[in-house]
Parts: structure tokens; sequence; C-alpha cells
């Protein structure tokens, strides 16, 4: 009988051991995969039929990031990505501090919060963004990110394609 308990003991002890060894190689290899610089290539609407103004991250609204730059590095949770200039849009590059959120629902959530040159936060409540990774591969990844416009929520979804795997600040 002790036996069978050692056993039973021995064997769950092991299942779990494998289920986190699983579960952080998993982040590591999304990691791995999210490497690199990406560009912005589209940018979609779910919810109901209408116009919306979905100001991102806040500083701009999202047409503005289409064709914009997202760099990540995953050795040290830096990146920055990129905003175009045009007649609504004021050009600039926001350095970030990025990890990966799994609310233990089987989903990844990429959080990030903006920083300046010396990686502290710009936000004086330190507080950041959270964007669901929908798909990821080694050339494309889709964003979902939560707003709300006059009360009403909806997601906004960006696609972006790998350009290079070289990461630079």
């Amino acid at each position: 009988m002790k036996n069978t308990v050692f056993l039973i003991l021995a064997i769950l002890l092991v299942a779990c051991s494998a289920t986190n060894t699983a579960t952080s190689q998993s982040s590591q290899m999304k990691k791995k995969t999210l490497k690199g610089t990406w560009s912005l290539t589209n940018i979609r609407f779910v919810g109901e039929e209408g116009l919306y103004k979905a100001d991102l991250f806040g500083i701009a609204d999202s047409p503005c990031y289409k064709g914009g730059e997202w760099m990540f590095i995953p050795n040290n949770g830096t990146g920055r990505f990129s905003i175009n200039g045009s007649e609504r849009c004021q050009e600039g590059t926001h350095r970030i501090l990025w990890s990966f959120y799994e609310p233990g629902d089987g989903s990844t959530e990429l959080q990030f919060k903006l920083v300046d040159t010396k990686n502290k936060p710009l936000s004086g409540d330190k507080s950041g963004y959270r964007m669901s990774i929908e798909s990821l591969s080694e050339s494309k990844v889709e964003f979902r990110v939560e707003v709300d416009y006059k009360g009403k929520p909806f997601d906004v979804v960006l696609n972006l394609e790998k350009v290079s795997k070289d990461v630079t600040l």
C-alpha cells in the first residue's frame, strides 16, 4: 500500500514538472518567434457596424500606426514601435518594455509599457497595455486590442508581417 502511494505521488510530481516545463518552453518559443522587426500592414475593427475612433496606447488614432514598425528584443524584453507622419499623425518612435501574460485560459497576451531611453516607465502610475496574440508564426502576427468608444466596446485587430530578424534599438 505504501509503495502504491509513493508511486502515485511520484507520477504526479513528474506530470506537474513536465507541464511547467512545457509552458515555459512555449513562452520561450513565442519570444524567439516574435524576435525581430515587423511592419504593421493592416488594421481592422471587430464589433458593431459603425465608424470608430480608436486612440491606441494613448498616443494616436489607429490609422496612424499603419505602415509603422514594431521591434521586439526577447533577451531583455525591450523594443519599440514607430508611427509614420501625416496630416493627422505626428511621426514618432516609442520605446517599450514588454513581456507575455498568460491568464490561464490557454491564451497569451503581449503586455508592454512605454519607457524612456533608460527604460524607466513614462507613466507615473507605471500602467501599461495588453494585446491578445491571436496568431503568431515566423512571418506574421495578429494582435487584438480591446477598445471602448462612446461606451461601446469593440476590438482593433493589428496584422504585422516580419521584415527582419535583426534587432537594434
